[in-house]
């Protein structure tokens, strides 16, 4: 009967070898299963943010494009008010030039002016005489 107890005290122990294996093996699966688990759960959170970055990245790329686009019509406009004051400026000494050169043709008739009392443009002395030419009229030019 000794054999027969060594028997089964050795199916014993290989049965709870066996049980402690499959154990461990179920242990490990298990560990295994919650890591990757976890695992999808971090990928999907690093998904979102990294989704949600993307946004904020185009959105600020989309704001960037209307800031240059905001800075190109603003140097547009810039240059056609520039043009504008050139034009302007240019009128206005035209404008001068014509004003002067009627000062010029007004000293030119007046006969009372006098270009040396003091220097300044339409100087005139007031002339009580009566001594006009016929064909004279004030506000005119000469007829040549």
């Amino acid at each position: 009967m000794d054999t027969w107890i060594w028997i089964v005290l050795a199916v014993v122990v290989l049965a709870i070898i066996v049980v402690a294996v499959l154990a461990a093996s179920r242990r490990k699966k298990e560990q295994e299963r919650v890591r990757r688990e976890e695992n999808r759960a971090h990928a999907a959170d690093l998904r979102a943010r990294g989704e949600e970055e993307d946004l904020t990245a185009r959105q600020r790329e989309a704001d960037a494009a209307a800031a240059e686009a905001q800075a190109k019509q603003a140097r547009v406009e810039a240059d056609r008010l520039e043009r504008e004051a050139r034009m302007r400026s240019e009128q206005a000494g035209q404008v001068r030039e014509r004003a002067q050169e009627r000062m010029r043709d007004a000293e030119a008739l007046d006969p009372d002016y006098d270009p040396a009392s003091d220097g300044t443009a339409g100087s005139h002395v007031e002339d009580t005489s009566t001594d006009r030419d016929a064909g004279d009229i004030p506000g005119e030019r000469p007829r040549t």
